[in-house]
């Protein structure tokens, strides 16, 4: 064995280290695949069990939120407006009276009422309104009248002449018997001292 030679038949140094070389190598292919199985075998067993817990574990599904909108009716306001009454009323038509123009107030009369004493107009209407004015009160006038023959004449109470009166009669209504009557109706009944017949006799 000199030298450091293996003959033939036999094997060398170098050759059983080779030898162990490779069976540490094969050693060490094995368990890292066993390894790798093992690995696989877990992870296959988790999933297999993780699963199985969620097909048991019952899913609770929580009802989505329900939202409620109440929407308020809609109000609607009708305003009418106050009827309107218009009332025309016509007036009532104007009746426009036209008083006739006042007539001018007609010029003295001749037969005016003159002062006593002073009459001068003749006719009954004369001496009915000389005696209206200046006789005594009391006396009823008769124009024409009848005087017993006289021109005029003034009873008081004389029966079957004026019964129950006081008259004057002018049967000659001229001025001058009516003013004499006049006057003598106050001698008579004792108001005057005048004469009687104090204006004389018509013409």
């Amino acid at each position: 064995m000199g030298g450091g030679e293996v003959g033939s038949g036999r094997w060398t140094v170098s050759d059983g280290i080779v030898l162990f070389a490779s069976a540490v190598l094969l050693l060490s292919l094995c368990l890292v695949m066993i390894d790798d199985a093992g690995s696989s075998a877990g992870a296959s067993s988790v999933a297999t069990s993780t699963t199985s817990t969620l097909a048991q574990t019952p899913t609770t599904l929580s009802p989505a939120p329900t939202t409620t909108t109440t929407v308020p009716p809609t109000t609607t306001t009708t305003t009418t407006p106050p009827s309107t009454t218009t009332t025309t009323t016509t007036p009532p038509p104007t009746t426009t009276t036209t008083s006739p123009p006042t007539p001018a107030p007609p010029p003295p009369s001749s037969s005016a009422l003159p002062a006593k004493g002073q009459a001068t107009a003749d006719g009954c209407a004369a001496a009915i309104a000389y005696l209206s004015a200046y006789s005594a009160p009391g006396f009823t006038f008769e124009c024409p009248g009848y005087a017993l023959g006289h021109q005029a004449m003034t009873c008081i109470n004389e029966p079957g002449v004026c019964a129950n009166e006081n008259l004057i009669a002018i049967a000659d209504a001229c001025a001058v018997a009516y003013m004499n009557e006049a006057s003598n109706s106050w001698v008579m009944t004792g108001a005057s001292d005048a004469p009687i017949d104090p204006y004389g006799a018509c013409s």
